[in-house]
């Protein structure tokens, strides 16, 4: 019998992050620095990120960025030849998911601060 792979998940969430990274991180970037020169522009800001329909998507972003890169990471590690193991792949994407999840409950205790 055959075990189905759980790759396509990954390299979906790879795909997705990478797609994040491409697009909305610059402008949130952008933002952040245009806005650091003006405190009150500042505080508007962070105060925009508090509503459910910003949060979502920041959190979206900043998930998908952390599963891109720990993909990346576990991938890489061929290229400094170290032979990747079951080890390897739990510790990647359960680092992905633990730091997704801190993520979210920390944007959670923020909604309802």
């Amino acid at each position: 019998m055959n075990r189905r792979s759980d790759e396509p998940v990954y390299w979906g969430l790879f795909g997705a992050g990478g797609m994040a990274i491409a697009f909305a991180l610059p402008a949130l970037i952008v933002m952040l620095i245009v806005c650091g020169f003006n405190s009150n522009a500042m505080a508007n800001l962070f105060e925009l990120f508090r509503h459910w329909w910003t949060a979502i998507p920041l959190f979206g972003v900043l998930a998908l960025t952390t599963w891109h890169c720990l993909h990346r990471i576990y991938h890489g590690l061929h290229d400094l030849t170290i032979h990747t193991t079951r080890l390897h792949h739990y510790v990647c994407y359960g680092l992905a998911g633990i730091i997704s999840v801190v993520t979210g409950f920390g944007m959670f205790l923020i909604y309802f601060e």
